[in-house]
């Protein structure tokens, strides 16, 4: 059995982040199954990695080779940023976790080596359940503390989606109150802060407005990339959605759904100058099937990836998703 790490990747490279994911994630259950989308925007390139962690791996249960050691019980095909940190991924189950910034996140601080971090919450969600339903039933059972690296210039705070194959879905929150699971159909549409029963609460403001709607509509969007902004949006597109024809043409049209920062959008100033913050990546995927596409636009590329994650399961790889060079994946 193998141990990775993610101690050299989180200290070499985590360092030059400066401000958080503005992100959105969307599920919809289709007569062609279970279809997601989801962007990754950011203040530059995370260099998305595509690659695996199977069953029988021993992980550090804290990430950066800290803490005990864990055993995978499940398949993953994984994307990896910033080096080893699991991003999001699907397991061999069906089970797909998403991670987005949560400024809200409020956890104890590490204070012993059995307890997870938020930085594997995500992956150990993927490693141990196959369904939605046993890891929220886990939950209650699971010691979340929080991981600070002193050679990080900011807390590293999360909350996360998982959806299953079923069409489960929920997300999860760890907040001041404690534990705040949000499940079902209302969960299919989640950004970042403030929490997501602020999202829900507005969203149901402006609901009654789309039942008619036309281009004309004012539907409750504020037209920036706010996070209440873009769960409006995103929720409102999604509602308007009709049944795919097929698995691609659903994954073209939920693809079409999240709001998508443009480049050298300007974000904030936080003392040195305008940052940035626009769409590096999106993927979309079936469920069902495991049919991924990966659009990356970001610098200087400008691609699209296509894959198939289980496929991929129990293989050996680290592929880069940056570049248009997946093909190499299936020659074995």
């Amino acid at each position: 059995m193998l141990k990775n790490t993610l101690k050299i990747a989180l200290l070499s490279t985590l360092t030059s982040a400066t401000i958080a994911h503005a992100c959105t994630s969307i599920a919809w259950n289709t007569d062609q199954g279970v279809l997601t989308s989801r962007t990754n925007d950011w203040v530059e390139a995370t260099n998305p990695v595509l690659g695996n962690i199977n069953k029988g791996t021993l992980r550090s249960i804290q990430g950066a080779g800290q803490g005990d050691d864990y055993l995978v019980k499940y398949d993953i095909v994984a994307v990896l940023a910033y080096g080893e940190l699991v991003h999001d991924g699907v397991n061999s189950q069906g089970l797909q976790m998403n991670a987005l910034y949560y400024t809200p996140m409020t956890i104890p601080e590490k204070n012993s080596n059995n307890s997870i971090t938020q930085f594997t919450f995500g992956e150990y969600l993927l490693a141990n359940y196959a369904t939605v339903e046993e890891a929220i039933n886990a939950l209650p059972q699971l010691k979340v503390q929080k991981l600070t690296l002193a050679v990080m210039p900011m807390d590293i705070k999360l909350h996360w989606s998982i959806t299953d194959k079923s069409g489960d879905r929920a997300v999860i929150e760890l907040d001041k109150e404690g534990l705040h699971v949000y499940r079902g159909e209302i969960a299919m549409v989640m950004t970042n802060d403030p929490s997501f029963k602020t999202h829900l609460k507005n969203r149901q403001k402006y609901e009654p407005s789309w039942q008619n709607a036309d281009r004309n509509t004012d539907f409750g969007s504020k037209g920036n990339a706010s996070a209440e902004s873009r769960f409006i949006h995103a929720s409102y597109y999604k509602s308007k959605l009709t049944e795919p024809t097929s698995v691609q043409n659903g994954l073209m049209k939920i693809a079409s759904v999240p709001f998508r920062v443009p480049v050298d959008a300007p974000y904030k100033d936080f003392g040195n100058g305008m940052t940035g913050y626009a769409t590096e990546w999106t993927l979309s995927q079936s469920l069902e099937t495991g049919d991924s596409v990966m659009e990356y636009n970001f610098e200087n590329n400008w691609n699209t990836v296509k894959f198939n994650v289980y496929d991929l399961m129990g293989k050996e790889f680290r592929q880069p998703l940056m570049v248009n060079a997946i093909s190499p994946l299936f020659s074995n």
